[in-house]
């Protein structure tokens, strides 16, 4: 199951940054025709934006995976091994809880969004909401596989 999970995470950092990558070009082109060219394109503003919304969404969920986020070392430092496993298990059922609502809500919202087209580059909304049901889904495989290496030391 590990492997898996090591794939897909795999996957979503190079999606990551294949995402940062067009957003550079994008940001570029669109300084080089507003300051260079003096012929803004609309286009490049509405892109950046929808694309650094996917990048901080997916990146989040890797971040997860490679245990990137603020955590309470300082806490843990101070607890019994036991009474760590149930401040792990404890954080990790709520933060679980909470991306199950983001998945649930975020897929309402993204389903409602399909009908309203972007202003400038005519994308149906719900293609920019569908990140927050996808990096919920991927959120909660890495908090589970994550806090079960930390209580078990397995894989």
């Amino acid at each position: 199951m590990g492997n898996i999970i090591s794939k897909i995470n795999s996957i979503t950092r190079l999606i990551v940054i294949a995402l940062l990558a067009v957003m550079i070009v994008a940001v570029f082109l669109q300084v080089l025709f507003r300051f260079f060219l003096d012929m803004p394109l609309a286009w490049t503003e509405e892109l950046a934006r929808y694309l650094l919304i996917w990048i901080t969404f997916l990146g989040s969920a890797y971040a997860m995976a490679i245990k990137a986020h603020i955590g309470t070392e300082y806490i843990q430092k101070h607890l019994s091994p036991f009474m760590n496993k149930v401040v792990l298990s404890v954080a990790a059922v709520l933060s679980i809880f909470f991306f199950v609502v983001m998945v649930h809500q975020g897929y309402s919202l993204a389903s409602r969004s399909m009908t309203q087209l972007s202003p400038t580059l005519l994308v149906p909304m719900g293609y920019v909401y569908m990140v927050i049901p996808v990096s919920g889904v991927l959120l909660i495989m890495n908090a589970l596989h994550v806090t079960w290496k930390d209580i078990t030391g397995k894989e």
